[in-house]
């Protein structure tokens, strides 16, 4: 992977040419697309973007997932390694990295809604302990404290990762597999003797480690722990049954195998980071969170029977989510963020008419992976892929199919 960024996630690098996907054509419905439908602009454009940027023979597959006015399409090509031999396919699983994080941003807005948090509550009201490990002091800047939204927007002043003594990003005891030796206790060690170098809320710094931090704190103040959380708020109110942490030995039968540089590479194990980016999903399942962030969501959810629409706790919680906590135009230090802006774990950049589109992207040592949506525009789309992460395949893919699709020239890219 790139050197420096095998945390897995880039920022404000390849997200230039992004802009509205704005269809006029329809969707087809879920599923991996035939050969004997009639033609179809869509279909014709989406399938094309996909087969131009597929993995080569043997070094893994490329999924992509399209939303356009509550119609879906999936498309995979590609050989995804799965243990059952099946296809590139919307239930495919796939380690999503950093597309974790919208997750646990939309757990604060959901604990907001409760009243059990409040975004400018300091860390330390929560953060006793991570696992059975005391955390005997919470880092602040001359008494000024990392609050939630801090956390959640990354400008809370915390590293990217941590440094301990079992764990070095300048000493990894297996490159392939990083963070397996992270414990939770040696991040309760380490925050407790960090110290910060600039205040809170001033610059923006990409932080697995804040992130993680912040699902410590979420699963105290709820009382709960970060996967039971995670259900309750996400997976199953909106039955996403194929993203989780754990994958049981079904879902593994129909895990991709991850490449790096033309070999098949372990999956990373990062017992102190799933808060940041330890989920598992399909494309399929991240395009019905897709839905549900445009506002259509399923099942119980829904509003009434129907289906149509999210029942108004729900809306109300996804809205504080994609609500916008920190503009990089306020702060003294930008960074990476540049004139973007951070809902609670969602990338927010700005189209030209002031709508706003939510994003998120992330890797790890043997995938590649791309969410985005626009709700004022009614789009959304996913790319997943387990081919060599340092190609940033399902980044290029998103872009291809902007440049092929794009109907509205008025509308600006992302910054």
């Amino acid at each position: 992977m790139r050197r420096g960024l095998l945390h897995g996630l880039r920022h404000g690098l390849l997200y230039g040419a992004l802009c509205l996907l704005l269809w006029s054509v329809p969707l087809g419905p879920t599923g991996a697309i035939g050969l004997d439908r009639a033609p179809d602009p869509l279909v014709d454009a989406v399938t094309r973007a996909v087969e131009e940027r597929q993995p080569a023979a043997g070094t893994g597959s490329l999924v992509v997932g399209v939303i356009r006015d509550g119609r879906t399409l999936v498309v995979g090509r590609g050989d995804a390694g799965r243990p059952d031999g099946g296809p590139a396919d919307g239930r495919t699983l796939f380690q999503i990295a950093s597309l974790t994080k919208p997750f646990t941003g939309t757990i604060m807005a959901e604990l907001m809604q409760e009243g059990r948090v409040d975004p400018a509550d300091p860390l330390q009201r929560y953060l006793r302990r991570v696992g059975a490990v005391q955390v005997a002091h919470v880092p602040d800047y001359d008494g000024r404290p990392i609050r939630l939204r801090d956390l959640a927007t990354h400008t809370a002043g915390l590293p990217n990762v941590p440094e301990t003594p079992r764990f070095s990003w300048s000493r990894l005891e297996d490159p392939r597999n990083p963070y397996k030796p992270l414990s939770r206790g040696e991040l309760a060690l380490w925050l407790s003797d960090y110290r910060l170098p600039v205040p809170p809320g001033v610059r923006f710094s990409y932080s697995n480690a804040g992130m993680s931090v912040l699902g410590e704190a979420l699963a105290a103040a709820a009382g709960q722990p970060y996967e039971t959380l995670l259900k309750r708020v996400v997976t199953d109110r909106f039955g996403l049954r194929d993203t989780t942490l754990h994958p049981t030995a079904e879902q593994r039968m129909r895990k991709a195998a991850g490449h790096a540089r033309g070999r098949t590479v372990p999956d990373w194990e990062a017992p102190a980071m799933l808060p940041a980016f330890g989920l598992y999903s399909s494309a399929d399942d991240l395009l019905r969170w897709l839905s549900a962030n445009l506002g259509d969501c399923p099942g119980g959810a829904a509003v009434g029977s129907a289906g149509h629409g999210c029942a108004p706790p729900v809306a109300a919680t996804l809205a504080l989510a994609q609500s916008v906590q920190v503009d990089g135009r306020s702060l003294a230090d930008p960074g990476s963020l540049g004139s973007g802006a951070m809902a609670l774990g969602w990338f927010v950049a700005w189209a030209t008419d002031g709508t706003p589109i939510h994003w998120h992207s992330g890797s790890t040592g043997g995938f590649n992976a791309y969410i985005a949506f626009s709700k004022a525009h009614r789009w959304g789309v996913v790319a997943l892929t387990n081919s060599d992460p340092d190609q940033v395949t399902a980044d290029h893919v998103v872009i291809d199919l902007v440049r092929r699709l794009e109907a509205r020239p008025e509308v600006a890219s992302l910054p």
